[in-house]
Order: structure tokens, then sequence, then C-alpha cells
């Protein structure tokens, strides 16, 4: 199967390109944002959280903890959780506890173009008729789901 050619669509404000773009302690904030735009999955996904449960990620979303991030990032784990507040103080994302991981929502990331077809991140910013105005969908609590063990279910018969 040949790779996807995708292209990013993004919606920042002043103020979030702004901190992005600053270096400050030496932190490339861009990157560790397109680190984030890259991890997004722009379909719907089940990914295993143990040997019974899985969670849906959706569009705009993913699931990491803060070790991998510190180990994709280069800096050390106290610096991940302070540039997750500040993006998410910023309302560049948002994110919510799924066991020892958190699924994190891009709100900045309007959505894809996957081969020419855009598809559209529904937690991305909206704009109201007014320009000035703009909003965000509440992102939902992540769905888990249970799946049946049939090996253990067989057994207990």
């Amino acid at each position: 199967m040949d790779k996807d050619k995708i292209h990013y669509c993004l919606t920042l404000s002043e103020e979030q390109m702004s901190w992005l773009r600053s270096k400050r302690y030496k932190i490339d904030r861009m990157e560790c944002f397109m680190s984030f735009i890259t991890l997004a999955v722009h379909e719907t996904k089940l990914i295993p959280i143990s040997k019974t449960q899985q969670v849906e990620i959706l569009p705009g979303q993913f699931m990491v903890d803060n070790t991998r991030l510190s180990r994709l990032w280069d800096k050390d784990r106290k610096t991940v959780p302070k540039l997750l507040e500040a993006m998410e103080r910023l309302d560049i994302s948002s994110s919510q506890k799924v066991g020892d991981n958190r699924i994190h929502t891009l709100h900045a990331l309007s959505g894809w173009y996957v081969n020419g077809r855009f598809v559209k991140n529904l937690f991305s910013y909206k704009r109201i008729d007014d320009i000035t105005a703009a909003f965000r969908i509440n992102v939902p609590p992540a769905k888990v789901i249970t799946i049946k063990d049939e090996e253990n279910h067989d057994k207990n018969r």
C-alpha cells in the first residue's frame, strides 16, 4: 500500500503562534507541536489499553504517555508536563487521562487533506458569522470498550 499524501490545515491565533515560535530555554515548541500534529489520527481508531480494553481515538486525537513524549522531544520528564499545560492554557490542545496514558485532542488543527480529500477535525476552532468570534466543540469523555476474553469465557463454562 502506498503512503497517503497528507497536508495539514492549522488555525492559530497570534498569541498561540507567538508562543510556538518562541525558543525560550532552548525548547523548540513548534517542533513539539508538529509532533502532535503527526501523531493525531485522521480516522477513528481503536487502541488497546489492556488485554480486555481498548479506547476509541477520534480524528484530531492521539494517545501517548509523558515518558514517550520525553523521548520524542528529547526533554526531561519534568519539562513535558509544563509544555503540555502551556498548550492547554493557550487552547492549542486539551487532554484527558485514560489509564497510564493521556488522550490529547488538537484544537489548532483544522483538518487534513488526505490524497486530495479534506478530512475535518471536529474538535478544531469554529468560526461564528462574524470573524471576531471563535469557539471549539467540547471533547466528549473517551470511549473505553471492554473486549470479551473468549479464551477465559470458554474456560468458565
